[in-house]
């Protein structure tokens, strides 16, 4: 049963994942993606430097209940969203802004100007949330994302600027 708005904002917290959290983030990104990383891919990614994850979680009387997950890459001053992803029944609840502004903080914090993201052209709760964020498209890549059915979407290529 998903928590009520108010209770996620007052009790969810970002951690920074580890290679230890990959069977986690697969089960998350599993929630979020048709052809989802499995957790090889996700220890792929803590092998490259300045790899980060973040895990939105929340407490309730059974404990910890993870809530989404966003990993973010730092190449000099270009940083990269590699994947965002939120469970289904806390969508639309500020999980994702929440781990957006931490993964813009920790991106200023190493040095990143430029922070670059795709974004499946049909996601449009995530185009907004991007864009209330100063995200812009800059690209476009055809049939990008593949579907449970077998066919593709596009994702748009953005960008925004970081202090």
């Amino acid at each position: 049963m998903a928590l009520p708005l108010q209770k996620i904002a007052m009790f969810t917290a970002i951690r920074r994942g580890s290679a230890d959290d990959s069977e986690l983030l697969t089960s998350l990104h599993a929630e979020g993606f048709a052809h989802y990383w499995d957790a090889s891919a996700f220890n792929d990614f803590f092998a490259v430097n300045n790899t980060q994850a973040f895990i939105a979680e929340t407490i309730d009387a059974n404990g910890k209940i993870p809530l989404g997950m966003l990993v973010l890459r730092v190449t000099h001053e270009q940083a990269d969203i590699i994947t965002v992803a939120v469970r289904g029944d806390y969508r639309r609840r500020g999980v994702a802004r929440m781990l957006l502004t931490r993964a813009i903080g920790e991106a200023v914090a190493l040095g990143a100007t430029q922070l670059f993201l795709d974004v499946e052209d049909s996601n449009s709760a995530a185009l907004r949330l991007y864009q209330q964020f100063g995200f812009t498209q800059i690209n476009r890549r055809k049939h990008y994302y593949r579907q449970k059915d077998g066919s593709y979407t596009d994702a748009l290529v953005m960008t925004r600027k970081l202090a």
